[in-house]
């Protein structure tokens, strides 16, 4: 319950914050920190503090200028610690991360009066691991190292890295750092730091001889020590998914914070697809009764261990395996893509009766296979328990695991493939890649995970804020609801920038005599047109729709023009941004050529961006197999795929793109749109109606 003692501790703790930083108080941001607020006091408990309310999510648009991060802070930190609650923050980028770390929460911390602990948590696999680390500079050869699910995992120990291991060692015995990834001095390529780290799977936790001194379960236990913890979307539904609690807090003791939440329903259909790459586990398969022989002949005590069994259920998997082979090799003639990656999606997701028996085969066997692996797993933990043999157990029981890891893994595909979907639901995608050689690869994919985090995430948290500048479309939040399963009943608002945009920015959609769908005779008009476009301004960036469209206009523009320009692709976007800027302070004018990761998650304020150009409105052609599924299902139920996904998608990504224009209350500029389709065409209004009120010039 919302106290008049907790109101007041906000108002002055905010009022407090406003006067130490010399800031005024906007509106948008005091509304903001209201409904946050009320929403969390609207929430009811039982005598064990546990939510007995439904409708605990508050979701809000709020656009840049507002200060989210204040507004959020301000509310829930004294609520999470009136309530006992723990507090998660959780970014879709690094950036933000970064930012609310080490600039926002120590300025909320110092200025507001409201005594608070943060930490950022971070996955396993930032971590050094000292048992990994301790067997590759005893030049001992883990069974593991070949045992790679996907060649992508394949890290080769290499002779050249003793140094930096030897390095790492001295500099943790010295306390010059602290076993993660992130705090080295110089940045660890992947197949240096990938044999020294570990995952939740192969992690003998407190089985490991190096628990007391490990890295990562000092870092996990100082999250259960603070008030609040800050991470990414991606850390928090791998928890979710292991049933909450595993890292972070307990779900029913959390409030979450979503920053940049336009973002989770993507990070959460990704953390529900399932592939396999048939030869790669063909590859480690057989593998298999060579690795556990070994093991039976350096324990005696494993006597008891039934190689045979294991030996059956590999040849099994081997020949099941190269049946999926012939039965899925004819689709190759209908796949699309070049010659190294083909790709044949399953109209409307669905498998023909042949391809599910076949899966519904293999999810049994690699069942019967993954239940062995179970059981040798348990005997390998419960062995360890002798002191005697811990130091040789522990190099087997990571093995183990893996295998059992991907026996997991293999089976949640199969599972997918083998079901066939409720006409009345959203199906799953399903296709498959053929790549070089006679690899091909089977992914599974849902296309809608509403229900998913309802039942994970919004049904078991205490109390969850959504916040993004891009969740509605002109204040309209169907959209987002479907996509996120959030009801109706929860608190939705849209809040209005506090930006002077009609006085400070002008939209402009200049005249053009051709129509976008042209595709060629587009990209000659634009690339005609840029040179006076970019002619004035120190500060500029132009997005493009595709890779093939800014090659396109690139190659027809003068040299005059891209001696100025820096493109996407030709170094990293954080270099791009930084020499950007250097060129700018110079008085060099600098163009950033960039495609959709450009147009949000960049800060270029003042006089790094004057002017935005958008080539075209960002529909996304629906070839993803996801995307594609999802508008054949919508199709086929009567809807309209374009009217329902496609036009609030583009509206959405056309707003992230204009943001990047003013960034502060004084910035000033133009953004022009070429593409003549915002006027001529009807739905042209409604993106127009969705972009921020700049002064508008559509030239006729």
């Amino acid at each position: 319950m919302l106290t008049d003692e907790l109101k007041s501790e906000i108002q002055v703790a905010y009022s407090q914050l406003l006067e130490a930083k010399g800031y005024v108080a906007r509106h948008c941001q005091k509304q903001m920190i209201a409904d946050v607020a009320n929403t969390l006091g609207r929430i009811e408990v039982d005598e064990d503090g546990t939510r007995t309310s439904s409708h605990p999510v508050c979701v809000i648009e709020a656009g840049t200028g507002t200060g989210k991060t204040v507004a959020y802070a301000m509310a829930v930190l004294p609520i999470a610690r009136a309530m006992g609650k723990s507090v998660v923050i959780s970014t879709a980028t690094i950036a933000l991360q970064e930012q609310i770390v080490f600039v926002d929460l120590p300025d909320i911390r110092e200025h507001s009066g409201v005594d608070f602990s943060y930490t950022l948590a971070k996955g396993r696999r930032r971590y050094l691991c000292l048992s990994r680390l301790d067997s590759l500079l005893q030049d001992v050869q883990s069974p593991n190292q070949s045992l790679a699910f996907y060649d992508d995992e394949m890290y080769q120990s290499d002779e050249s890295y003793q140094a930096l291991y030897e390095l790492m060692l001295t500099k943790l015995g010295r306390g010059d750092w602290d076993g993660d990834r992130d705090n080295w001095s110089d940045e660890i390529a992947n197949d240096a730091w990938f044999p020294v780290s570990t995952d939740h799977v192969q992690c003998t936790g407190r089985q490991c001889s190096h628990y007391e001194n490990c890295y990562f379960y000092k870092a996990r236990e100082q999250i259960h020590r603070v008030d609040c913890i800050v991470t990414n979307h991606d850390l928090v539904m791998s928890d979710l998914m292991m049933g909450g609690g595993a890292v972070l807090p307990e779900p029913e003791d959390t409030i979450y914070i979503f920053d940049e939440g336009h973002h989770l329903p993507d990070k959460a259909i990704n953390h529900f697809a399932s592939f396999l790459q048939i030869r790669s586990t063909q590859g480690w398969l057989e593998q298999i009764p060579g690795i556990l022989h070994q093991l039976n002949e350096e324990f005696g005590n494993m006597g008891s261990l039934n190689i045979a069994s294991f030996d059956d259920s590999v040849v099994n998997l081997m020949q099941r395996l190269e049946e999926v082979i012939i039965l899925f090799e004819p689709l190759r003639e209908f796949a699309e893509g070049n010659d190294t990656d083909m790709r044949y999606r399953f109209p409307g997701g669905q498998l023909e009766l042949g391809h599910r028996d076949l899966a519904r085969v293999l999810f049994q066997e690699t069942g019967r296979l993954q239940g062995q692996l179970a059981i040798l797993e348990d005997r390998l933990e419960e062995e360890l328990e002798d002191e005697s043999q811990k130091d040789s157990l522990e190099q087997w029981l990571p093995v183990v695991a893996g295998m059992n890891a991907r026996a997991e893994a293999c089976m949640n595909l199969w599972r997918e493939m083998m079901l066939e979907d409720n006409v009345s639901e959203p199906p799953r995608a399903r296709w498959v890649n053929f790549r070089e050689g006679d690899e091909l690869a089977l992914h599974a994919s849902p296309i809608a995970v509403h229900d998913s985090l309802q039942e994970l995430l919004w049904s078991r948290c205490f109390g969850a804020i959504v916040t993004s500048a891009t969740l509605a479309v002109g204040q309209d939040f169907s959209r987002f609801q479907r996509r996120t399963g959030i009801d109706a009943g929860n608190h939705f608002r849209a809040l209005q920038s506090p930006f002077r945009y009609q006085d400070n920015a002008v939209l402009r959609v200049p005249h053009m005599s051709v129509d976008p769908r042209t595709a060629d005779d587009h990209n000659d008009a634009v690339a005609l047109m840029l040179p006076e476009l970019l002619e004035n301004g120190l500060g500029s960036l132009v997005l493009f729709s595709s890779w093939r469209q800014l090659y396109r206009i690139t190659e027809a523009l003068p040299d005059e023009l891209l001696t100025r320009v820096m493109s996407q692709g030709s170094q990293s976007k954080a270099e791009i941004v930084a020499q950007h800027k250097r060129k700018v302070d110079a008085g060099e004018p600098s163009v950033i050529f960039g495609l959709a990761s450009f147009s949000e998650g960049i800060d270029l304020p003042g006089d790094y961006c004057t002017h935005v150009v958008i080539i075209k409105i960002p529909f996304a052609v629906p070839d993803d197999p996801v995307g594609a599924t999802l508008s054949e299902w919508i199709e086929g139920n009567g809807g309209n795929s374009f009217q329902e996904i496609m036009i609030p998608d583009a509206a959405l990504r056309m707003v992230q793109s204009c943001g990047r224009l003013l960034r502060t209350e004084t910035d000033t500029g133009t953004v022009t749109i070429l593409d003549r389709r915002l006027v001529t065409q009807r739905y042209g209004n409604l993106i127009l109606d969705a972009l921020p009120p700049f002064r508008r010039v559509i030239e006729r």
